[in-house]
């Protein structure tokens, strides 16, 4: 790695010297919002909530996209399909439960190509005249299971990545001219795209090559998530986080295949350059792809530590989530993908065997009120007694080293019934007791690395690091995080006869650090 000058950065990337990666190709999460790459951090069907879904391509373009929904614990695939999105278009899809214990299925009257098709399968569920695609367990099943449960009901909350996987052209085949949208809003040819993939059709020329047509990703998609709780009468919303610069080569392949996925970064022959913004100066790191292409996209999510506020005044029936979600873990520790050891920055697997079904990861906590207190200090080493643990504390426990189990989790707040929140309906849940130090409404730092070990307990927070990919490589600490505090209110005196809900989502700040000269 190396640091420059903020201003060397840009003055680089728009002079375009002779070896230095520009923003367009190298690998970056855009705070603009508009990628190759979108990363929803999570969706939910339980609690009554529903999970509305768009992506939105900016573009002249035509885009090839590959669509992955992700259960929560592990990371496993329950549903992943091709979209074909014409030049500046849309995808729209709604992601709902129709029972309490069920899977979560996918429903869309979005007309833009897919591959299977998606709007009204023959295959599907009949829910209110369409149909709707439920999610499936085939990933954490028989061949494929996990230690954790294998019922369909896993599948009821996670999070979604969105992957160009090129650009569509009509250079043989006229692809683009298949997908795009005529005067009446509806795509000219969908069965050819689907027709392509299909053996056995006559037709079938991504089966043959998969890069007819295709052309490398061009980056401009941007997307947006709602969780609406209709019995609460609440909708919070968030936008997706964009990676952009993620490939140079095209990424086209078949639907119902776990390809592509954030491994995949690569800006260049062998290798994966990432840029990362940190108190006005930039960051470069190169990775050897396609081998050590996931250090890339988990490098631009790297934190030390995450902030964000809470509030939970009963007064007004306050309710506060957080959603904390690793979205490159399971590339780390799922056995099925590592081995038997898992891969840093993480440090415990997730068996392939038993029953642990977790793959814990220690964090720290400090809570604050909105007065300073209770305590001056951070919690950075798990023996301080400004360190706070989830609840209940295990027996005989004497050092904070609270655990996130899960890749997608949700972190609750003074909740007296944490099994299922209140917010999301979310099961993986764990609950901090901020009203055992008098916090009510406040904010909390969660540390993601510990400047020193704990004498007892868990030993391996300081290992929390990116791995090195080259010699005397400096190295990112923490862990890769995204995710936003989730609330709710209600007011039962806003006007007489009144019940008055709100609700609203706020993004995780973050602080970086890494080891050497970029610290």
């Amino acid at each position: 790695m190396k640091k420059n000058a903020l201003t060397n950065a840009v003055i680089a990337g728009i002079a375009g010297v002779a070896g230095i990666a520009s923003v367009a190709n190298a690998v970056n999460l855009n705070p603009d919002g508009l990628g190759e790459v979108l990363v929803y951090p999570y969706y939910t069907v339980n609690g009554g909530n529903t999970t509305l879904v768009s992506v939105v391509n900016t573009t002249g373009a035509g885009k090839a996209v590959k669509v992955r929904f992700v259960e929560g614990k592990n990371s496993r695939e329950v549903l992943d399909f091709n979209l074909y999105l014409s030049p500046y278009d849309v995808w729209t899809g709604s992601v709902f439960a129709i029972d309490a214990t069920g899977p979560a299925h996918l429903l869309t009257d979005d007309n833009s190509c897919t591959a299977p098709l998606v709007k009204n399968n023959p295959a599907g569920v009949v829910v209110g005249g369409a149909r709707a695609i439920p999610f499936r367990n085939f990933q954490y099943v028989l061949g494929n299971n996990d230690s954790a449960n294998d019922d369909l009901g896993r599948t009821r909350e996670g999070h979604l990545e969105m992957i160009e996987m090129g650009e569509v052209e009509n250079l043989v085949e006229n692809s683009l001219s298949a997908i795009t949208h005529n005067s009446n809003g509806i795509p000219s040819n969908c069965a050819q795209i689907r027709n392509a993939w299909t053996a056995g059709n006559a037709n079938n020329y991504w089966i043959d090559n998969n890069e007819i047509d295709i052309t490398p990703p061009g980056g401009g998609l941007f997307g947006s998530a709602g969780i609406i709780d209709v019995g609460f009468g609440a909708m919070l919303s968030y936008n997706a986080d964009a990676i952009d610069g993620f490939s140079f080569e095209r990424l086209h392949n078949p639907p119902g295949t776990t390809q592509p996925s954030l491994r995949d970064a690569e800006t260049a022959a062998g290798v994966a350059t990432t840029f990362v913004f940190n108190n006005g100066q930039l960051i470069t790191s190169s990775y050897t792809a396609p081998s050590n292409g996931i250090d890339a996209s988990s490098a631009v999510f790297m934190h030390d530590a995450i902030y964000n506020e809470f509030v939970t005044d009963t007064s007004i029936a306050a309710k506060s989530e957080w959603v904390v979600t690793f979205p490159t873990k399971r590339f780390y520790v799922d056995q099925a993908l590592v081995g038997a050891t898992a891969i840093r920055p993480f440090t415990r697997i997730f068996p392939t065997g038993g029953t642990q079904g977790t793959a814990p990861v220690d964090i720290l906590l400090t809570v604050k009120n909105r007065e300073e207190g209770p305590t001056s200090a951070f919690c950075d080493n798990p023996e301080d007694p400004s360190c706070l643990d989830f609840s209940p504390l295990p027996p005989g426990q004497t050092v904070n080293t609270p655990q996130l189990r899960f890749e997608a989790n949700v972190v609750t707040i003074n909740d007296d019934t944490p099994s299922a929140s209140d917010v999301l309906g979310s099961t993986l849940t764990s609950n901090v007791n901020a009203a055992s130090l008098g916090v009510r409404d406040g904010w909390m730092r969660m540390g993601l690395y510990a400047t020193a070990e704990p004498v007892v307990g868990s030993t391996l927070i300081t290992q929390h690091r990116l791995r090195i990919d080259t010699a005397g490589g400096e190295e990112y600490l923490g862990l890769p995080t995204t995710g936003f505090w989730a609330a709710r209110f209600t007011n039962a005196n806003a006007q007489p006869g009144l019940l008055a809900t709100y609700a609203g989502l706020w993004k995780h700040k973050g602080s970086r650090l890494c080891s050497g000269s970029c610290l």
